[in-house]
């Protein structure tokens, strides 16, 4: 029994049932003891020791663990020795002070408390996935099937396509196969793309790593970090990387730390054993330790779960084209010529090409947050993250004159979309549950959330506290959330609504189906008079009807704006982008993007609640967006202003400005306007080109 006894303890160490890990050990140590079994041979005893010491350090237990660690000192093995020296200094001795002398200004690690909030008494405890997380497998081979085909057709239009095999032939005796001869020299046309493609592929799973190394340590000023770094700031964050890849037998990953930006993690790696967990100096001083070994258990889980492996292989030559985007900014900033408009369209394909990408991102972040709460035993400590960061972010970079390269070209590796933070933000300052709980009703009830979210590179942060908060209630802790409370909402009209609504936020779209069906019908009924090209003709008509509808649609009414408060609008759950809310704002005017680059970052209003995005449409249309840099708002930045405009909500929320008045000035924003004038310039061009098409000009000529 004595054996199995051990061989069970090391079980339930494992898997992180370490009070029952501690009675199994003893009870052996004690049977070998009784038996003179515990010499200096008995390595069977010296292992049951070492984890009896682990299974008192993971349970606070240190004092004993501590007298453990001190009888392995002596033992006489050399091995013993040293691992005890290695273990010892992680065990601080507690020494009791006089109520008189003052607490100690900077506590030992292991004697500081992990938080005051609830968590699992016991770890590894199997949850199950909640119904949105889908089979992460098939969404990882799926888009690698899909990366692989995409990779050999470029191959094949770039090099395979212009091959020359026009002097293959066959023998003149195997005159019956010379049919073939088409098919074969495709055949070897697609056989040397896919060759081009698999070394590429390769390369890449070797390369991609050190790519993104050289790009961070360029441009983000990485560093990187021993384990002990990260230990004086969260200990428990130590134990947990140790624990976890002596569990999966996985090599410990390299951790980086960036000196600047907001609180931030992300991983990457193509390999398990080659992973790098990546964060800022903000997250270290701003998350609580449980908060922060929370957010490398996320980490650690994308890379065991392996879609972040994928979406290494696949996102670091996207990341090639932000590299050239950052090369084109930093000339824009010098320079004041059309340099500084090669950059949208660098950032255009940027985000193009990353788009694929989001929703294996989501799903596996699903994934990765159901890892870290089973490794952790604290669904709290991930929901508390993920809101102090998603503060931290908005006031790092509520100021930046240029979008953050940072937050831009690690997107998909974060552990949270920068895109959606507004919602956290502003919730994070409250510090009722229930009322930092309403701000994120609109993630879960709205029908427009599982459309837009197809924007997010992450999932909804409403949508993954609602998951959170069902961890939690499984494990019988109080959500730090209270996500069940607020109005109580008539999904059926929500829902009856939603449909009108989207016909109408997508009326281009309608109206360009609608023209192409009618062109159809007409050169079908008529075609002896009608050239085919009439159906594009049609086609561009109905787009640009649409268009024009749009602008009287979504800015219907009057303009009669209520005075309000960012946060008053984020809780709104029945917001959406179609349904316009003329609204009346006051605060600071933060963000905007310098002049010759245009590529600024967004603009912003910051009220005592919270920061709001605002889009400016100038009275000269996009012209005037470009080419006269926006001065006249820039003299604004920093100022205390008052706006005026339609408020709207779609994975995040803005206004559509109006005006914006500082004191008596006013600078007015002309949204509705040009969204009709360029309605009406598509539809006069669809009508000259029907009339360009001389079977439609003879048929209407009679």
């Amino acid at each position: 029994m004595t054996p199995d006894a051990l061989q069970a303890g090391r079980e339930a160490l494992q898997q992180g049932r370490f009070q029952e890990a501690i009675q199994l050990l003893e009870a052996y140590l004690a049977q070998s003891r009784q038996r003179g079994e515990a010499g200096a041979s008995d390595s069977q005893a010296l292992e049951a020791q070492m984890n009896l010491v682990r299974a008192y350090h993971q349970l606070g237990e240190t004092e004993k663990a501590r007298a453990l660690c001190l009888e392995l000192l002596q033992h006489p093995d050399p091995q013993a020795r040293g691992w005890a020296q290695k273990i010892l200094p992680r065990l601080p001795q507690t020494v009791e002070k006089p109520a008189a002398s003052p607490p100690s200004p900077e506590p030992a690690p292991e004697a500081q408390p992990l938080s005051s909030r609830q968590r699992a008494g016991q770890l590894g405890l199997k949850l199950p996935l909640p119904e949105r997380a889908g089979p992460l497998r098939w969404a990882k081979w799926g888009s690698l099937g899909v990366g692989i085909l995409f990779l050999w057709w470029l191959s094949f239009v770039l090099v395979g396509a212009h091959l020359d095999f026009g002097r293959l032939s066959f023998p003149r005796q195997l005159w019956f196969l010379q049919g073939l001869l088409p098919w074969l020299r495709n055949g070897l046309r697609w056989l040397v793309a896919g060759s081009l493609a698999v070394n590429f592929g390769v390369g890449l799973l070797f390369f991609a790593p050190w790519l993104m190394d050289h790009l961070h340590r360029r441009l983000h000023k990485l560093r990187w970090a021993t384990l002990g770094e990260i230990e004086r700031h969260s200990p428990e964050t130590a134990r947990l990387l140790q624990r976890l890849c002596a569990q999966k037998q996985l090599k410990l990953p390299r951790l980086g730390v960036i000196p600047e930006g907001g609180p931030l993690a992300f991983v990457y790696g193509t390999l398990p054993d080659g992973g790098r967990i990546v964060v800022t100096q903000a997250l270290l001083q701003q998350l609580a330790p449980d908060e922060i070994a929370a957010v490398y258990a996320q980490a650690l889980g994308r890379i065991l779960n392996g879609d972040i492996l994928i979406l290494t292989l696949l996102g670091s030559p996207v990341q090639l084209v932000y590299l050239a985007l950052e090369q084109v900014s930093q000339l824009a900033n010098k320079r004041r010529d059309l340099i500084g408009h090669v950059a949208p369209l660098l950032y255009l394909i940027y985000t193009v090409l990353s788009y694929p990408l989001f929703f294996l991102c989501r799903l596996g972040t699903y994934h990765a947050d159901h890892f870290a709460v089973e490794a952790t035993g604290n669904p709290n400590g991930l929901m508390a993250a993920l809101l102090k960061a998603a503060a931290g972010l908005q006031e790092a970079h509520k100021n930046d004159r240029r979008p953050s390269s940072l937050l831009h070209c690690t997107r998909l590796f974060s552990f949270l979309d920068f895109k959606t933070t507004a919602a956290a933000s502003a919730a994070s300052r409250l510090r009722d549950p229930a009322q930092a709980g309403q701000v994120f009703l609109w993630d879960q009830l709205n029908p427009w959330a599982r459309w837009m979210q197809v924007n997010s590179s992450h999932p909804l942060l409403g949508h993954r506290f609602q998951v959170l908060a069902g961890y939690a209630q499984r494990l019988r802790l109080l959500p730090e959330l209270s996500l069940g409370s607020g109005p109580k909402l008539d999904g059926a009209r929500l829902q009856s609504r939603f449909w009108l609504d989207l016909a109408i936020y997508a009326a281009e779209v309608s109206g360009m189906v609608i023209g192409w069906l009618l062109g159809l019908i007409l050169y079908l009924a008529l075609p002896d008079r009608l050239d085919p090209k009439v159906i594009a003709a049609t086609a561009v008509v109905g787009y640009g009807l649409g268009l024009g509808s749009k602008a009287v649609l979504m800015y219907r009414g009057s303009l009669s704006p209520q005075p309000t408060d960012v946060l008053h609008l984020l809780a709104d759950p029945e917001a959406d982008p179609c349904r316009s809310q003329p609204v009346e704002l006051e605060g600071e005017l933060v963000g905007l993007g310098q002049a010759g680059y245009q590529l600024g970052a967004e603009l912003k209003l910051q009220d005592a609640t919270g920061l709001m995005p605002l889009r400016f449409t100038s009275p000269l249309g996009p012209v005037g967006n470009v080419f006269s840099g926006l001065k006249r708002l820039r003299a604004l930045m920093g100022q205390r202003v008052k706006v005026v405009g339609w408020f709207r909500r779609g994975n995040t929320a803005w206004v559509d400005l109006a005006y914006v008045q500082a004191g008596s000035q006013q600078l007015h924003s002309r949204p509705r306007l040009w969204l009709a004038l360029f309605g009406l310039g598509v539809v006069l061009f669809g009508v000259w080109g029907a009339f360009s098409f001389p079977n439609l000009r003879f048929y209407l000529r009679r």
